[in-house]
């Protein structure tokens, strides 16, 4: 039984995603992602502004009026959403830990796709896939999703982005749009990204913390890595130490980014002090509108 503050935690999420939803977002998620075609819904007397070439010749000839096709389009999308669970993504020194905003964003995706009549799954994953919510619609599906994620508790500490590409690409043989939302600490998983990103629509979400870019000025530091439990001695009061570390962390990000892009795939940088978890979302819905 989900206690009291959980159960105040979804609802608020609930009720901040679904006015971004409502207001902003459901628009620009029809926009970008497309349903499977066309299909022909009806044949209606011909107004002014129709398209000639939509004109039922046999439909005119037979009532002497003119005629022409309705068509609507396929939509019922598959939606998944891949959400890293491993140690590393329980850490936040801002508003949120990185798992609080993952289910926020995913909360945002899922809201998204139900509006628009799509279904929605989730995948939560460490080193292994733990977790499978196969795909449905609905509000309760969403507040379902939400309630995973936020009260997951992991088996595995560490990350194997490659294991949850090749998982995703098993149990979902048609095309999709799978939001893969993690801290990417991770390495060789370019192969399983590229499979991924060459059957479906991938969008990788990159949530990362201020701290893990830029080391506070708090003297000597005993520092426990989430996922392997190493201990080790970091001299944050070393300007050289600080600096070496932001420098190393440019590189890892630089080296990140330029290994999803070169398999055609735009990464969405989400920081857990953001005052809008939709900004970044929004802004990338609006550059790949004017794209297609």
């Amino acid at each position: 039984m989900l206690s009291r503050e959980l159960l105040r935690e979804i609802r608020k999420i609930e009720i901040v995603t679904r006015r971004l939803v409502d207001q902003q977002m459901a628009g620009q998620y029809h926009s970008v992602f497309k349903g499977r075609g066309m299909s022909f819904d009806e044949v209606r007397a011909y107004a002014p502004g129709d398209e000639p070439r939509l004109i039922d010749w046999n439909v005119t000839a037979r009532t002497g009026q003119p005629h022409v096709k309705r068509f609507v389009e396929e939509r019922e999308l598959t939606v998944l959403i891949v959400v890293d669970m491993s140690g590393s993504m329980a850490f936040g020194t801002a508003r949120d830990e990185k798992r609080v905003v993952a289910a926020k964003l995913a909360a945002m995706m899922a809201f998204s796709a139900v509006k628009n009549g799509d279904r929605v799954g989730l995948v939560a994953f460490t080193d292994e896939v733990e977790r499978f919510v196969p795909p449905k619609k609905g509000r309760k599906h969403v507040l379902r999703i939400i309630d995973e994620i936020l009260t997951f508790d992991p088996i595995g500490r560490g990350t194997s982005l490659g294991r949850a590409l090749q998982f995703v690409g098993n149990v979902t043989k048609r095309k999709a749009v799978v939001f893969l939302i993690s801290d990417f600490l991770d390495a060789d998983y370019e192969r399983p990204l590229h499979v991924t990103a060459r059957r479906h629509d991938l969008i990788p979400m990159t949530v990362v913390d201020p701290a893990e870019e830029a080391l506070p000025d708090l003297g000597l530091l005993l520092i426990e890595d989430a996922e392997t439990g190493e201990v080790s001695v970091l001299d944050t009061g070393s300007a050289t130490v600080r600096a070496g570390y932001a420098d190393e962390q440019k590189r890892r990000s630089a080296a990140r980014e330029q290994d999803l892009k070169r398999y055609g795939v735009a990464p969405i940088r989400v920081p857990t002090d953001a005052r809008d978890y939709a900004g970044p979302l929004l802004n990338y819905f609006r550059i790949r509108a004017k794209r297609a």
